[in-house]
């Protein structure tokens, strides 16, 4: 699965017909549940929209885009669409679906994402080859948790029963394969569920630690 780069339209009335925007001149519209409380994201919006300092919420907040509409009792309707979250990252960031990495700050709601752990610049390939992974995993209804850059050529996926993946980046694809195959042979032997390691770094082999063993084949 490869992620689609969008680049949101942002919507920002100059409102240069309004010197100072409070609550009482604003309407605010939430097209569903936020992620951002709907109190701190009035206030993020009302600031923004009274500052002259550019488009950094948009980096800062849960905030992707706003669009403002002049209505006929002076008020100004504020609709706003949220950034959507596919990763976290480390030190509080996300990963959009646009592609776009954000530190947002406190958030309303727990998420369920899968952690990605390495640089900035390596989240979008980590986790496009998580989404590859969790297709593999779908087949014995396992879910990605995290995956990491352990180092340059090595990476290593964490599912929710604790299961460990370790793949080499350049030959990921053929190591999922790899990874099908194997699954299906131990789903069809019975001894899936005992697996708690799996390392496909091998070119011939498989190295696979069962509960109190390891092998291998």
């Amino acid at each position: 699965m490869r992620l689609l780069i969008l680049m949101p339209i942002i919507f920002t009335s100059a409102c240069s017909y309004i010197d100072e925007l409070d609550n009482e001149s604003l309407s605010f519209e939430f097209s569903k549940e936020l992620i951002s409380s709907h109190i701190e994201a009035k206030h993020q919006i009302s600031n923004h929209l009274n500052s002259k300092t550019g488009n950094t919420i948009f980096l800062e907040s849960w905030v992707s885009m706003i669009k403002t509409t002049k209505r006929l009792n002076k008020k100004l309707l504020v609709e706003i669409t949220e950034h959507q979250p596919i990763a976290s990252l480390e030190e509080g960031k996300f990963l959009t679906q646009e592609g776009k990495i954000i530190l947002p700050g406190a958030k309303s709601k727990e998420l369920e994402l899968i952690k990605v752990i390495g640089s900035d610049s390596e989240a979008p390939m980590l986790i496009e080859n998580a989404f590859l992974l969790q297709n593999i995993l779908n087949i014995i209804g396992n879910s990605i948790v995290s995956i990491e850059q352990k180092s340059s050529d090595f990476l290593e996926a964490i599912d929710n029963e604790g299961k460990t993946y370790s793949f080499t980046e350049g030959d990921f694809r053929v190591q999922l394969e790899r990874l099908e195959e194997f699954i299906l042979f131990e789903l069809n032997s019975g001894n899936e569920d005992h697996i708690r390691y799996i390392d496909l770094r091998y070119k011939n082999a498989i190295a696979v630690s069962h509960l109190n063993m390891e092998k291998t084949i």
